[in-house]
């Protein structure tokens, strides 16, 4: 049976055969090095060059691109690192907490100081003790709530314990920052969202940690989910030491 029945043409066969033959002999042009300087590879901008310049354009080129994702490798290790330091404050200082108003007080200066969060709401869910508005610094809005309250808005959030990051829905943002919502100046841009749970407790019961930006992309959905949790869990287990 020919080529044609194929319907390919014999130029397009041999033009495979020389591809695998020089990928498979890689060495070639070290015992053709003559040839080298005959081949003509065309250029957009430059007419033909030759192998050589095209080879070395393409390293440099690959060379420009390792350098840029090794560069955003070192931007996120810093940025890690000072994260970490972040969490290592807040730990110690939830650690040294005596009672729950210190306790609040912690979590309302850390996430407003080291996190930048320009709003910050604090929801119990269920019998827990008599809240005031706000804590101590002001920063951090209180509210005692049953789960039915929340109307459904973050029914997965508490089944599963995992984070909401970026853009809530109406209804999420009007069930945790119902004064921002309403404040046109204090608008919520970007959200996290964090069950919060007793050690131990799964589902997620304790209550949620509201943490909003008034800048759209201050959080967003791509953020590491594993590090949110973290910090949902060691707010809850510190908050879970001083309520009954």
């Amino acid at each position: 049976m020919s080529t044609r029945q194929h319907g390919v043409s014999p130029d397009t066969l041999q033009d495979h055969s020389v591809v695998d033959y020089l990928r498979d002999h890689p060495e070639f042009f070290n015992t053709h090095t003559g040839l080298l300087a005959e081949i003509q590879v065309p250029h957009q901008s430059h007419g033909a060059i030759s192998l050589i310049e095209r080879q070395v354009t393409v390293l440099r080129d690959q060379n420009q691109d390792i350098k840029r994702q090794l560069q955003a490798l070192v931007h996120v290790a810093r940025d890690n690192d000072r994260l970490n330091q972040r969490v290592q404050r807040l730990t110690l200082a939830l650690l040294a907490a005596k009672d729950l108003n210190a306790t609040l007080r912690v979590i309302a200066n850390s996430l407003h100081e080291d996190f930048r969060a320009d709003a910050l709401v604090l929801c119990l869910l269920g019998k827990t003790p008599r809240l005031p508005e706000r804590d101590e610094t002001g920063q951090l809005r209180l509210r005692r709530l049953l789960p039915d309250d929340l109307d459904g808005s973050f029914a997965t959030l508490l089944a599963t314990g995992k984070p909401l990051c970026g853009h809530l829905r109406r209804s999420q943002l009007n069930a945790l920052f119902e004064d921002e919502a309403a404040d046109p100046a204090a608008q919520i841009g970007s959200a996290v969202v964090l069950a919060l749970k007793s050690p131990g407790e799964v589902p997620a019961r304790l209550g949620l940690l509201g943490i909003g930006s008034r800048d759209n992309k201050r959080y967003h959905a791509g953020m590491g989910t594993l590090f949110l949790s973290f910090l949902g869990e060691l707010i809850g287990h510190a908050l879970a030491r001083h309520l009954p």
